[in-house]
């Protein structure tokens, strides 16, 4: 039940990533989002809390097993995700980071910027399905390789 549900759960982030880019794209553009684009930044709450779940249920696992031991939260999540996603998610973090200095320095210039809080915006929500996909699809491989 739970492969299951991780599946769906990779689904889900997996759809949520596609459509923030394609939202993040078209808000450089002419093209009207409209409303029912506010649906991206509400669906990043369940990503993002089952992303919370599984750090905490691989910490107990993590420190039954270990004593004393300093426990890095990405490395722990993150364990056994094939590069390619690690890279993606990282790639939309360093991009998200990056586009949200320029607009804050567009912004104390006191240049317009079309859609720049939109894009931004967007952006973040790609990080966060990003991030969930990520660790979805570790958790379901790592489940798939545990012998129980």
């Amino acid at each position: 039940m739970t492969g299951l549900l991780l599946l769906f759960m990779m689904f889900y982030a997996a759809c949520g990533l596609v459509l923030s880019f394609v939202a993040h794209v078209a808000s450089f553009t002419t093209f009207q989002i409209g409303e029912n684009a506010l649906a991206l930044f509400w669906g990043v709450f369940p990503a993002f809390l089952s992303v919370i779940l599984i750090d905490r249920t691989e910490r107990k696992k993590k420190k039954g097993s270990a004593s004393r031991e300093e426990i890095d939260d990405w490395e722990l999540v993150l364990a056994g995700c094939p590069l390619l996603l690690r890279y993606m998610f990282w790639a939309c973090f360093a991009y998200t980071f990056v586009l949200g200095i320029a607009i804050f320095v567009l912004d104390e210039l006191n240049l317009a910027w079309r859609a720049a809080s939109t894009c931004g915006a967007f952006a973040l929500c790609m990080v966060f399905y990003a991030m969930g996909l990520a660790v979805f699809t570790a958790a379901y491989l790592r489940r798939r390789a545990s012998p129980i």
